[in-house]
């Protein structure tokens, strides 16, 4: 599995369009789908929006397949308490 094969699974597992994963990534149109579709390399600003918004995924293992263990296990509990408290938020308004 190369590093394309990995942000296929990123995009499977959220159940969403390509298209909107660069809009929530922040990358250009086209820009992910292109890179996809021509096994093209992936920019920074691609691997800065995965970090920031699907904290759930390391970039040591959308890098390199490889889990980091603990670090792994960390970012995936974070991102939960940031969908809890998403939902607090809904239920406070």
């Amino acid at each position: 599995m190369v590093i394309h094969d990995r942000l296929r699974q990123i995009i499977s597992d959220k159940n969403i369009s390509i298209s909107k994963f660069e809009r929530i990534i922040g990358a250009g149109q086209n820009s992910v789908s292109t890179c996809l579709r021509r096994q093209s390399s992936i920019g920074h600003e691609v691997l800065i929006g995965i970090a920031k918004n699907f904290p759930e995924y390391s970039l040591d293992w959308l890098l390199t397949g490889k889990e980091s263990g603990n670090k792994d296990v960390i970012n995936r509990i974070k991102f939960q308490i940031h969908e809890l408290e998403k939902e607090i938020n809904k239920i406070s308004l």
